[in-house]
């Protein structure tokens, strides 16, 4: 058996605290098959990115214990190094989107055991997108009403109440009526300028955990609600929530490789992988294979 280094991070600001404990006992599981471990965390996402950077060229698999958000800071780290690791994940996370598209284990001790033994694992290449050049994308970015009630929800208040506190969020938002108009340019150059209630983008086709949409491979998948009125705002929460956006009547649908988003009105926020992410303008690009990521051998999605 070949002795490699291992990388371990975990997001010490993230969820319960439970990354820790579920760290070290990786990093016992691992010596007991004679491998080395690096522990890899910091008190913010600037600095913990450098030091997971910093820490590239001594390791061989990156592993990373939590959920989408988590993901994408060392996914992240791996785009502004321009190094490519086999990743490895241990699903920690609230809704772990990303660990259910591709199939890997939820429980720890399962997804230990698989990437501590080699001959329950293997490869797969995975697609993600970069925002701005220097943002990864792992799942989704969304921007627009539901992405707005989704930034004013507190990390206490998530952990406390649950989906529910969304629910809260959204009746504080009926009459808001936000409608933004978004000047979409897609890599075929076919420009459009429509008005966006709420934007979804993807990597792949599964959102909050479920499938959402029959797609091709290997593209952004952008899906929007237009103009509504206040009274759907709630069945849309809900919609967003249990990942059935495409059942609504109202959704404009396309895929691109690449697509760059802009807006007369300033201030434009969005949410990437769950967490907050940067303001309009936007240029998002799509890496086919980009990710080398470690999975469970009986994975077939």
């Amino acid at each position: 058996m070949d002795k490699l280094t291992y990388g371990i991070f975990f997001n010490k600001n993230s969820g319960d605290g439970s990354g820790k404990k579920i760290a070290e006992k990786l990093a016992r599981v691992l010596k007991d098959h004679q491998q080395k471990s690096i522990m890899l965390f910091a008190d913010s996402v600037e600095a913990v990115i450098k030091k997971i950077i910093s820490n590239l060229k001594k390791i061989d698999i990156l592993v990373v214990i939590g959920g989408d958000g988590t993901l994408n800071i060392a996914v992240t780290a791996l785009v502004q190094s321009k190094i490519k690791k086999d990743i490895a994940v241990i699903p920690a996370g609230t809704v772990n989107n990303f660990a259910k598209r591709f199939g890997l284990a939820i429980g720890t001790d399962k997804a230990i055991e698989n990437i501590a033994d080699f001959s329950k694992q293997r490869k797969r290449r995975v697609g993600i997108a970069v925002c701005n050049e220097n943002k990864a994308i792992v799942s989704s970015l969304t921007f627009g009403n539901l992405a707005d009630i989704s930034n004013e929800v507190r990390q206490k208040d998530k952990q406390k109440f649950g989906k529910i506190v969304y629910i809260f969020k959204a009746i504080q938002h009926i009459g808001k009526n936000k409608s933004f108009l978004i000047r979409y340019v897609p890599d075929d150059g076919a420009e459009k300028n429509l008005k966006t209630w709420f934007a979804l983008i993807t990597t792949n086709n599964y959102i909050g955990g479920h499938k959402y949409i029959h797609s091709s491979p290997n593209k952004l998948h952008i899906s929007l609600l237009n103009d509504i009125g206040p009274k759907q705002l709630l069945p849309y929460a809900l919609f967003a929530l249990n990942g059935n956006l495409h059942r609504s009547k109202n959704v404009t649908h396309f895929e691109a490789e690449r697509i760059v988003l802009t807006s007369k009105r300033a201030g434009i926020t969005t949410r990437i992988d769950g967490d907050k992410g940067p303001k309009f303008p936007l240029k998002i690009d799509y890496f086919p294979d980009y990710l080398s990521l470690i999975v469970p051998n009986k994975t077939d999605r």
